[in-house]
């Protein structure tokens, strides 16, 4: 019977806990939750919202990107937004097509196109030099 009492209240405190555990979303700012919002779920309404957010002078393209794999999107989307002038950068694996936010006047289409070749991964407007290509590992590999 002890034993049994016991174990209810441990699993009691255990389930206690793990529902007090979250953080709630109520007291983040619109702008923190977009943000988590596009961290953890990534689909297009997010991506929306962003690209509404951003400054008045910003314009966003679309580029055909080519990979194959989330190493491959993050490898793309951190060589795009290392561009000086780029705000936001997201790829879409299944369309195989970047959408991003860059302001004109520092940067353009074609200057995020050569970095992102220069990363290993074709684009419509750039091809990868063979050599940085297959430095790639091999699930990252989309050249037949």
């Amino acid at each position: 019977m002890k034993k049994t009492f016991v174990a209810t209240m441990i699993l009691g405190v255990i389930l206690f806990t793990a529902c007090n555990s979250g953080t709630s979303n109520r007291n983040q700012s619109k702008n923190e939750q977009a943000e988590m919002n596009q961290m953890t779920t990534g689909d297009s309404q997010n991506e929306m919202e962003h690209m509404q957010q951003g400054a008045q002078n910003e314009n966003h393209a679309m580029l055909g990107v080519k990979g194959s794999c989330e190493m491959c999107k993050e490898r793309i989307e951190k060589a795009a937004k290392s561009v000086e002038g780029v705000s936001f950068a997201s790829w879409d694996m299944e369309k195989q097509e970047l959408h991003m936010n860059f302001d004109p006047a520092k940067t353009n289409i074609e200057a995020i196109s050569k970095v992102i070749a220069a990363a290993g991964h074709d684009t419509d407007k750039d091809k990868a030099e063979q050599a940085t290509y297959d430095a790639l590992p091999s699930c990252c590999k989309y050249r037949e």
